[in-house]
């Protein structure tokens, strides 16, 4: 395996964890098209076919980091959690695209 297919397994495998952190269950059968780092954002691309609404969706996470205002603990050994903070979703795969743009667009601003 090379570099670069590692680097994709390991995007997925963090990306799955931030959907089944925020979407309580989420089908096993969810599949990840797309999953894109920018800055502390991760936005994932999904598709669940089993869904008869809309099957393609673009989420974003904010990286976890530990809350050191949060008075419960010692600095830096907070929790880290995952917190979503948008969500689009689509009838096809030819909105993905469109829906990756502006989810880029949101975390820019």
């Amino acid at each position: 395996m090379n570099r670069t297919a590692r680097i994709a397994q390991l995007r997925e495998s963090i990306a799955r964890r931030a959907i089944a952190a925020t979407i309580p269950g989420i089908p096993a059968g969810t599949r990840i098209l797309h999953v894109r780092r920018t800055r502390d954002v991760f936005i994932v691309a999904t598709e669940n076919a089993t869904s008869r609404w809309a099957p393609f969706a673009v989420e974003t996470f904010r990286i976890p980091t530990a809350d050191g205002t949060d008075t419960d603990y010692e600095p830096g050994t907070a929790p880290k959690i995952w917190c979503p903070l948008a969500g689009w979703t689509a009838n096809s795969a030819d909105e993905i695209p469109g829906l990756i743009d502006q989810a880029v667009s949101s975390v820019a601003a």
